[in-house]
């Protein structure tokens, strides 16, 4: 145990994300990820079906690529089946991450397992409060109930349970968003995590 040293994540260049502020108009509800169903993406689609029935204003990004290699990966067929049931707006792959959690709210990853997610990294460095799975590495890249919530994994009724509940708690919402910013910056920031590489391999 004296010889193991835990990195959290590959870390994030604060400087990219500086639009921290909430911004205007209808809450944005934000998934960036590659679309594996193992990622959550039914389940946040379900989550945005279930919402939107409910009457409840809301806009829901769907952003990432297909991955077709990957056995958990959605076809095109299917993405054009949600894109036709018009719950999520479908924005494809994105090269500016700032820029997309700028317009955004609130960053929802539902994901099955993760390593550490380098979307919810990026979502606190955005100041942005999160919704993602109790599981291994989403719940450790969040402080439960202090930058983010947790659900339930494979549940999308909880899903739109608490992003109604950061939908209708704009003060939450943006204490949380603050709380991940501060989080960001104490264990997130790169120069950080290169000089703790740096320090393994010297050690």
């Amino acid at each position: 145990s004296k010889k193991v040293r835990l990195l959290k994540g590959s870390g994030v260049q604060l400087k990219n994300f500086f639009k921290l502020e909430d911004p205007t108009g209808i809450p944005v509800v934000c998934f960036a990820a590659r679309l594996l169903v193992d990622k959550g993406v039914y389940e946040f689609v379900s989550a945005a079906k279930l919402l939107k029935e409910k009457g409840i204003q809301a806009r829901f990004f769907l952003a990432g690529d297909l991955d077709t290699q990957n056995p958990t990966g959605i076809t095109n067929k299917d993405l054009e089946k949600i894109k036709d049931d018009k719950y999520v707006e479908v924005l494809g792959y994105q090269n500016d991450i700032p820029l997309l959690f700028s317009r955004s709210h609130i960053i929802c990853l539902p994901s099955y397992r993760e390593g550490f997610p380098k979307a919810l990294i990026e979502a606190a460095a955005a100041g942005r409060a999160v919704v993602t799975t109790d599981v291994p590495g989403c719940r450790d890249a969040i402080i439960p109930n202090k930058t983010g919530l947790l659900v339930p994994v494979r549940d999308a009724a909880a899903l739109a349970n608490a992003i109604l509940d950061l939908i209708k708690n704009t003060e939450k919402r943006k204490t949380m968003g603050i709380a991940g910013r501060e989080l960001a910056e104490k264990e997130y920031k790169i120069e950080n995590i290169v000089d703790a590489h740096i320090k393994i391999y010297q050690d």
